[in-house]
């Protein structure tokens, strides 16, 4: 019995050496992945061609996510001073800075007063039935 143990210890060790090998062989094609990516992103090959487009427009979902972030966490600054400002404020309080106009309401969609037809913004007169628009 006393075997058995010691070799279920040894396949144990020899197993977790397997698996390091493995493991460290992944991290090494990630590495050699990433060589080729770089060398080879502005002309690839053919055979990695959509895979590269893939990279790059994850890229830049990243850019564009973090810079959506960036947005959200500036928007109740001052663009003047940093100063957290409150929704609704004209001025700054800290530096009086006149600031832009938060959330502005959506322009309304324009209808003929006579027959409902949805109206153009500078439109004079309803494309439907002719009659002079408000």
């Amino acid at each position: 019995m006393a075997g058995t143990m010691k070799d279920q210890a040894e396949i144990n060790r020899l197993n977790k050496e397997i698996t390091d090998a493995e493991d460290k062989i992944s991290e090494l094609y990630g590495q050699i992945g990433f060589e080729m990516y770089k060398a080879y992103r502005d002309k690839p090959m053919p055979e990695i061609a959509e895979l590269v487009s893939e990279v790059k427009a994850l890229h830049q979902k990243i850019a564009d996510n973090k810079a959506t972030i960036h947005k959200i966490k500036t928007a109740d600054l001052c663009p003047q001073c940093g100063l957290k400002v409150r929704p609704g404020m004209a001025f700054c309080s800290g530096c009086g800075y006149k600031l832009p106009l938060q959330n502005p309401e959506p322009e309304k969609p324009a209808f003929c007063g006579y027959c409902g037809t949805p109206a153009i913004k500078g439109m004079a007169f309803c494309t439907k039935c002719g009659k002079k628009l408000n």
